[in-house]
């Protein structure tokens, strides 16, 4: 066999390999042959028998194929037997499985004359033969993977080429694991294959997803009842096995030492099966995890498990998910299983999801559930109820439907199977894996609070407060079973809310709001925009594992000292309206002799008995003439409040002036004498329309026009008189911005409410003033800036449109004597701008009726809400503007509750009042 070119080759009879450094051997696709040797090595023949399937394109090396020619024919025959069997990983096993099938007729005649232990290989590959099947190895042989175990899960082997498995797997030494779930094998199959396992030490075995029956069930109570078996977990699920077989089968485990995990999910099973699965609960010992999910063992089956249940000692987690246990007749079911968590120790992972229990049912299991300080999960998912943090039950109203059904998780699932999916909660601290982890808060280094009580947030808990322990070094501590993860939470104190300086600071993209309970009878609201953040590391909570940290524990509950309490009196001074100066006789006295000197008054009326008859008239009227200028002066539209002559004509229509003796063209003589100043200089007289001296001289030349000149009053002072008698005071009376004042808005509720939102308030005033305010100067709010925070407070509404802004504002500040040379009457403090914010939000009335929490105030809900009491839409006001205010405030302020105003109106009992 020798070339020109001094290159070997080798002869099949219809192609050629060359001495390469790597040689494809190309198979032809569409036949099939086997390879055959001869005793010499220089002679090599080619007969059909592989399939496309069983070799494809593959590359020999040249040392190989130099194996293959040179080796001595002694050794090439002698590989079937166990002497050089090479084991089942790997590809040299793999190429000795495929060698062994082109000599299996010589390695086979050898094997029976020399009298030699088969190997697994040349003993499945005989009956691969036989049955002219293809030689798929079926885990046999293998790449990857414990030589003790096969896996040969969804590989559709079959009943035909379950008798060849079979005779290999008899010459299988040391096999310990076995998975031939999903191969669509029947009785016929298994019990062959599990004919050969009688002498191995098989530790775990699979035949999930098979058709099996009684027979399969006899093979494997003969694997089981063997003196020295070491068959531990048994997978029959999704089977077909039937009440028959599975009650022989656990009639038998009733007895068994060895068996600790049994998964007969899917098969199903119905209540017939019931006696014999409590027996074998009832007086196995060895069985730590069962799995009954998705049978139909119903409410009868439900009895007598748990009955059994009661007695166990052993099973530490169970699965009787998918059953139809609940919504029975009566409460017997939910009693059983109550009965039976609240005395089993032992249990740590139960899974009763979607069983259909309603909410009667889940509180009754619930009950005895809450006894139970042992289990470390329980679902309840597709159940009128769900899992808290602590693993308590909390009944729920009926929803109609299997809610989150796709999300089902199975708790004895293996590793290999997805965890839960994300975002779906179900608060079982062994699937999700929780830790136990100790939460600190050290005074001075944490934040300021130092004295009890301290309280932890966890986000697990719905940020609902515990209470923490002192600690001997006066540092506080709880110690919690906490998801993984990151975890949010904060603290707090009887002040409020705090956020730890020892973790990272959170902004939360939606602010939690919430009443959050601290004990019997005392709750507070708290609004938190920012939050602690810390990654959760400790000891993983596991089903053999003992925490401190137990479940279904109460911590302390905080009680408040006991305290008598007195009324804390009410009056201005202690209130915020402390600061705004009222009107008073004095200052209006002021007020008046300032626009009397300014007025031509004194030139007009010369007689000086009238002159003085008038000054006295008017001075008893100026309160009212004072506060109808502040109405009207309002509507000019300019930050120099002052009347316009629209305004002005609007104003004598209503008090009935303008007719036949008094007409448009003597109110345009009027306007035009009153308006011209008698001095220069005055800075804040805008010149083109009347200020207050200047509306209060037009009223004397009106009633002079209207009543001297047409004589119907025979002087001046007549006239006045007359005027203000029957035509201005029944107008004016009604604009007295006192009333107002002195009904809604002097008074301790809106005075509380403003306490209470005091930051908001301070924070929005700081916002929006400023604007107009010279360096060194205090600080206030111009007209404009008012008008800004209305508008983008979404205070403009129907009920208040952008002219009254300019009203509340005016109404709202105090009495200024000079407003020509002086602006103060246009700059606003903040105690003027309490008043202002509060006039708006009486228009506007911006309430949603369902944040009102008293009954009585429910009814006077109208369309309009202006019916509601000015605290009322004063708070739901200024908690509408909370969105203005910066994030620091917004993070920090916690919304006011009852309790919280409660403790602004009473105060402790001195002792010595008592």
């Amino acid at each position: 066999m020798s070339s020109p070119n001094n290159s070997s080759s080798l002869n099949f009879g219809f192609f050629s390999v060359k001495h390469q450094k790597s040689l494809p051997l190309i198979i032809n696709k569409s036949k099939s042959f086997r390879i055959k040797f001869s005793a010499t090595p220089n002679s090599v023949q080619a007969s059909p028998i592989f399939s496309s399937k069983t070799i494809k394109h593959r590359s020999i090396t040249r040392e190989n194929v130099h194996n293959m020619i040179e080796e001595p024919p002694e050794r090439l025959l002698s590989k079937g037997s166990m002497e050089f069997y090479p084991g089942p990983l790997g590809a040299q096993a793999r190429l000795e499985f495929f060698e062994s099938y082109k000599n299996i007729r010589n390695q086979s005649e050898r094997t029976q004359f020399e009298n030699l232990e088969e190997n697994p290989n040349l003993a499945y590959l005989e009956k691969i033969d036989k049955g002219r099947l293809s030689p798929n190895p079926f885990g046999i042989i293998r790449r990857k993977g414990p030589e003790a175990a096969i896996d040969i899960n969804h590989y559709s082997m079959g009943d035909h080429y379950a008798r060849a498995f079979s005779r290999g797997l008899n010459h299988y030494r040391d096999l310990e694991r076995l998975d031939l779930g999903s191969n669509r094998l029947t009785e016929s199959g298994s019990v062959k294959i599990l004919k050969n396992l009688q002498d191995k030490n098989v530790k775990k075995l699979s035949l999930a997803d098979n058709a099996i029956g009684i027979k399969s069930i006899a093979k494997i109570i003969e694997l089981t009842s063997r003196q020295n078996s070491k068959l531990k977990h048994i997978n029959l699920e999704k089977t077909k096995l039937g009440d028959h077989a599975a009650i022989e089968l656990c009639k038998h485990l009733t007895e068994n030492k060895t068996v600790t995990k049994l998964n007969l999910a899917c098969n199903n099973l119905s209540s017939k099966s019931a006696s014999a699965i409590k027996e074998m609960i009832r007086y196995n010992t060895c069985i730590k995890c069962l799995d009954f999910h998705w049978n139909s063992l119903r409410w009868t089956g439900a009895l007598e498990i748990f009955e059994g249940l009661y007695q166990n000692d052993c099973i530490k987690q169970l699965d009787l998910s998918w059953n139809a246990m609940g919504r029975y007749e009566n409460l017997d079911v939910a009693q059983a299983i109550s009965k039976a968590l609240r005395i089993n120790t032992v249990l740590r992972h139960l899974d009763l999801s979607h069983n259909n229990f309603k909410e009667e049912e889940c509180k009754t299991i619930g009950e005895g559930l809450s006894e139970n300080h042992d289990l470390l999960g329980i679902h309840m998912l597709g159940n009128d109820c769900y899992i808290d943090s602590k693993g308590f039950i909390i009944p729920t109203a009926y929803s109609g439907k299997l809610e989150q059904g796709h999300f089902f998780h199975r708790i004895l699932e293996s590793k290999k199977n997805k965890p839960p999916q994300k975002g779906i909660t179900m608060n079982c601290w062994v699937c999700e894996k929780w830790v136990e982890m100790a939460f600190i808060w050290v005074p001075g280094r944490s934040g300021e609070a130092k004295t009890e009580p301290i309280f932890l947030h966890l986000e697990c808990d719905n940020y609902e407060p515990q209470l923490m322990d002192k600690l001997p070094n006066n540092s506080y501590q709880l110690s919690r079973a906490v998801p993984p993860g990151l975890i949010r939470f904060f603290y707090s104190d009887l002040n409020g809310p705090m956020k730890s300086d020892d973790f990272k600071i959170k902004y939360l993209d939606q602010p939690f709001k919430s009443k959050l309970h601290y004990g019997e009878g005392y709750t507070e609201a708290v609004n938190i925009h920012a939050v602690n953040i810390r990654t959760v590391s400790g000891e993983v909570y596991g089903v053999n594992d003992s925490f401190n940290v137990k479940p279904r524990t109460l911590g302390r509950v905080y009680q408040p000292p006991v305290e008598e309490l007195e009324r804390i009196p009410w009056n201005i001074p202690i209130s915020l309206f402390k600061d705004y100066k009222f009107d008073s006789e004095e200052i209006l006295n002021e007020c008046f002799e300032f626009d009397w000197r300014y007025s031509r008054l004194a030139n007009f009326v010369k007689n000086p008995a009238d002159q003085e008859a008038v000054k006295d008239i008017l001075k008893k009227c100026y309160i009212y003439i004072k506060e109808t200028y502040r109405n009207l002066s309002a509507y000019g539209g300019s930050e120099l409040f002052s009347i316009g002559t629209n305004v002005l004509t609007d104003f004598l229509n209503q008090c009935q002036l303008i007719d036949n003796f008094y007409g448009a063209s003597d109110m345009g003589v009027n306007w035009n004498s009153a308006i011209v100043p008698k001095e220069k200089g005055q800075i804040y007289n805008p010149g083109s329309a009347l200020v207050r001296y200047e509306f209060m001289e037009i009223l004397v030349r009106i009633a002079n026009d209207r009543f001297l000149r047409n004589k119907i009053c025979t002087n001046i002072a007549d006239s006045v008189q007359k005027i203000f008698k029957d035509n201005f005071l029944r107008n004016m009376t009604q604009m007295d911005t006192n009333i107002w004042r002195d009904q809604k808005y002097l008074c301790e509720e809106v005075d509380l409410v403003l306490k209470a939102h005091k930051p908001i308030l301070d924070a929005i005033y700081k916002k929006y003033s400023g604007k107009k305010t010279l360096p060194g100067q205090r600080v206030f709010m111009c007209l404009d800036e008012f008008r800004s925070l209305c508008t983008e407070g979404g205070l403009v509404n129907d009920n208040f449109a952008s002219r009254e802004i300019d009203l509340c504002f005016n109404l709202a500040m105090m009495t200024q004597v000079d407003e020509l040379y002086k602006k103060r009457h246009i700059e606003m403090s903040f105690v003027e701008f309490l008043e202002a914010l509060c006039r708006a939000f009486d228009m506007s009335s911006i309430v949603n009726v369902e944040l009102i929490e008293l009954e009585e105030e429910k009814h006077l809900f109208d369309s309009n809400n202006q019916n509601l009491p000015l605290h009322t839409k004063v708070e739901a006001g200024i908690q509408s503007l909370i969105r203005l205010c910066p994030d620091a405030v917004r993070s920090s302020f916690v919304y006011p509750t009852e309790e919280t105003y409660k403790k602004m109106m009473y105060r402790p009992k001195s002792k010595a009042d008592n």
